[in-house]
């Protein structure tokens, strides 16, 4: 949604294409992206991106009334509510997009100005980097749209440093369309065939694909592992396989969820990737490298794995993938250090991964993990996520959070039938009854897709979907035959 908008903001043949699937695509009539209830970020972002889009576009009556609503967008109490990503930063570059066109700029609630005021810091930190226009280690790419409007910024080098083989900067529309926007508002000296590759990659995506609408690695990883976990034997595409573990072994050791094959590496890789790939590799019989290439991201003062530089928060779920690459290799104080930090974290019921809108995916992923790790503070983590996951499926016997999804679902039957092999004396008769629901769920409803994933706006991985659900029913038919 916000990509589609951002687009829609430059001129030329995507334009109108963009505009009439905006307008097909509201939420509400004066609202776009996800309900606010469910993810106001997202509302918000989108809401005044399209709004913003419409009008350029002259067509005022249908961005007046959505710019006048955004403040309504944000609950009185937004605590608990997961932001986007670079939500602070996308929000202050349309700001200034208003504030260098003379368009009409809304009043933004305290709660937003509060994470614009901390991106605005972050983003200083990280122009100051020495490796800001390093794409192996930086997200400038990525979040580029901040670009406009910062004359501090050498456009020609940024561009240099982030474009893509398919002339998008880091495979981010929006980031490019904004970046593209600066450029012609400054009218610089830019390389001009890098220029006329960027216009050309925004002209011929008339209904965008964003960076999370192309994640090849993520989903051959994440297929190998669950279907592993279920014992069904993993048959990746060789191909993929063999670009996935070709990109573990990366210079910059860390994997980017885009294979560097076909789109470019322009926008670094993270920890919860690499381990995520490490694991499935493994899995596979393929040769892996050593973890210790990701300690460039552990935090010693916390205890813990970023996931990318520079993030404000650590991500739950970057840690419980990286403390079973941990135990495989034998790094048992490493291990003890992040299972701690995972202790902490629990106790103060921080289990929402920052990635991800749903607690399910954290709590599945925990019990699933922690299951298969021989560690003292290993086994109440689990028994934590375990009652969680027990205390919260929904009467139809799926899970999720606004109404079940096979997704949700997914994770939490993954989470429980691991804990029950792991530990059948303590947990076989809990979770007997509730993967019996969570199997009457799965087979009596149609697969559902929900937007869960956290980017910029909310994505649903469309993927992971079938092979959750398909692996989800083997676990829960291999319990029924248990308990007979």
């Amino acid at each position: 949604m916000y990509d589609v908008a951002a687009v829609a903001l430059v001129e030329g043949p995507q334009q109108a294409a963009c505009l009439r699937w905006l307008t097909e695509h509201r939420t509400t009539p004066t609202t776009w992206g996800a309900p606010s209830h469910v993810n106001w970020y997202d509302a918000y972002l989108s809401t005044y991106a399209a709004a913003l889009a419409l009008h350029n576009a002259g067509r005022r009556s249908l961005a007046g009334p959505a710019l006048t609503g955004l403040a309504a967008l944000v609950p009185p109490e937004p605590a608990e509510v997961l932001e986007t990503l670079t939500f602070g930063g996308l929000v202050d570059a349309l700001d200034r997009l208003c504030a260098h066109r003379g368009w009409p700029r809304p009043v933004h609630p305290e709660p937003v100005r509060a994470v614009v005021d901390r991106e605005r810091d972050k983003w200083r930190r990280m122009r100051a980097w020495d490796r800001f226009l390093d794409p192996h280690r930086s997200i400038a790419g990525y979040c580029a749209e901040r670009v406009y409007g910062d004359e501090d910024i050498d456009i020609d080098a940024f561009l240099e440093a982030f474009q893509a083989p398919n002339g998008s900067i880091s495979n981010a529309p929006a980031a490019s369309a904004l970046f593209l926007l600066e450029a012609q508002r400054r009218d610089d000296a830019v390389a001009p065939e890098r220029i006329e590759r960027l216009r050309h990659y925004l002209h011929t995506c008339p209904v965008p694909v964003g960076y999370l609408d192309w994640v090849p690695h993520f989903t051959t990883a994440w297929t190998v592992m669950f279907e592993d976990a279920a014992g069904i034997l993993p048959t990746p595409e060789p191909a993929a396989l063999d670009a996935l573990c070709a990109d573990l072994n990366h210079p910059s050791g860390l994997l980017c969820t885009v294979s560097t094959l076909d789109g470019g590496l322009t926008i670094p890789g993270d920890s919860d990737s690499t381990a995520s790939a490490m694991l499935a590799a493994r899995i596979m019989g393929r040769t892996v490298p050593d973890s210790t290439r990701l300690d460039m991201l552990y935090d010693p003062a916390q205890g813990c794995y970023r996931t990318f530089l520079f993030e404000h928060d650590p991500s739950v779920t970057s840690n419980i993938h990286m403390t079973a690459v941990l135990a495989l290799e034998g790094r048992h104080d490493r291990l003890t250090q992040v299972l701690r930090w995972l202790t902490q974290a629990v106790s103060e019921g921080r289990t929402l991964c920052k990635w991800h809108l749903s607690p399910l995916y954290a709590l599945g992923e925990l019990a699933r993990i922690t299951a298969g790790i021989d560690h003292p503070l290993a086994g109440p983590l689990c028994v934590q996520a375990v009652e969680s996951l027990l205390a919260t499926q929904n009467p139809d016997g799926g899970w999720g959070l606004h109404g079940s999804t096979t997704e949700e679902t997914g994770y939490a039957v993954h989470g429980l039938a691991a804990a029950a092999r792991s530990h059948a004396h303590a947990y076989g008769p809990k979770t007997t009854d509730a993967l019996g629901g969570a199997h009457t769920y799965l087979t009596t409803h149609q697969p559902r897709e929900a937007a869960l994933w956290l980017g910029k706006t909310l994505y649903c991985l469309r993927p992971l979907v079938p092979v959750l659900h398909r692996t989800a029913l083997a676990l829960t038919e291999q319990a029924a035959q248990a308990g007979r």
